[in-house]
């Protein structure tokens, strides 16, 4: 395919099975953001939603079929667990998300992939291990059917990051000076703190302020005033779309709480001991569009608004190790 041909260079060599022969040798290095809310691939967004079926259903679309159950994927976002090894929920999302990438050209099916992953700053040293055990499954290759398609990956190995640092990590060397790169996410804010390119550990900090938690918040107030909750579809596509044409109480009513929550995250910074005024700040992640349209704008701030940020700095960094 063009697509993963001109990303990795095209393989030649002897046909075997559907692949070149150096295609079967190469490596593919995917990048896997496993949200509270979506999941985010280098070429896909997706809402987490994850569906077990009693029975085959009507449409293939969304379909996943794992070891003879079906299941429907990204239709709705799943709740928020406390931790996301409690079911095999991110796993399948996982392999909804390698059959995006190949459908899109990105990869071959059949590949042999390594995956590049990532887990919030407070959660990483205790997690990694098992997040990275949970996604490498011992039997491989992995196969299973998404819309009607076979598909096999061999998942060679799982590479796990810091999340907040893969959004800016191919940025680091341009980083003179005091920086605070800020992820604003689905359930979770990072703070990490980088002095001329170098993350300083002992000053990564995450707090559990969230887009879920203000999401939730809108829909409450909306039902106590208006009798009728906002969809939360409608609230992410206003937070997406700054310029959807809805009514006017509604978003008004969005308009305050996501301003609430902008100065909730700014105070969050200074409470810490940030200086907000001398320190560069860049915001990645789902809330990076929130904080650009309704926090304080000046010269040392910017924002990553791609919510693949991480996912292709995961990627990159997966890459870099090989």
């Amino acid at each position: 395919s063009e697509g993963y041909e001109s990303r990795y260079g095209a393989g030649r060599g002897i046909r075997r099975g559907g692949l070149d022969f150096m295609e079967e040798k190469r490596i593919y290095y995917v990048g896997i953001d496993h949200g509270n809310h979506l999941m985010k691939s280098t070429n896909h967004v997706f809402e987490n939603g994850v569906e077990r079926l009693a029975t085959k259903p009507t449409f293939s679309a969304n379909t996943l079929i794992f070891e003879g159950v079906f299941y429907k994927i990204g239709e709705k976002r799943n709740s928020v667990k406390d931790s996301k090894l409690a079911d095999d929920d991110y796993y399948l999302l996982t392999l909804a998300a390698l059959a995006k990438e190949c459908q899109s050209g990105s990869i071959p099916n059949g590949a042999r992939v390594v995956l590049g992953v990532g887990l919030p700053l407070k959660h990483f040293a205790t997690v990694r291990k098992a997040f990275v055990k949970y996604l490498k499954r011992e039997q491989q290759p992995v196969k299973f059917r998404y819309e009607d398609v076979q598909y096999s990956f061999t998942i060679e190995n799982v590479l796990a990051f810091p999340q907040c640092y893969a959004a800016v990590a191919d940025k680091l060397g341009d980083m003179k000076g005091e920086y605070l790169i800020v992820d604003v996410g689905s359930w979770t804010i990072d703070i990490m703190h980088v002095k001329d390119g170098v993350p300083v550990e002992s000053k990564c900090e995450t707090f559990t302020e969230s887009m879920v938690s203000v999401i939730q918040e809108i829909k409450g107030k909306s039902s106590e005033k208006f009798g009728k909750e906002i969809p939360e579809s409608i609230i992410i596509d206003y937070i997406s779309n700054a310029n959807c044409n809805y009514p006017e109480k509604y978003t008004r009513l969005m308009d305050e709480a996501l301003e609430a929550f902008v100065k909730r995250v700014e105070g969050i910074l200074k409470e810490n001991g940030h200086d907000t005024e001398f320190a560069n700040i860049i915001y990645v992640g789902g809330g990076a569009k929130v904080m650009a349209a309704y926090g304080r704008h000046s010269d040392n701030i910017s924002y990553v608004t791609d919510v693949r940020a991480n996912a292709r700095g995961y990627e990159y960094l997966a890459g870099q190790i090989a």
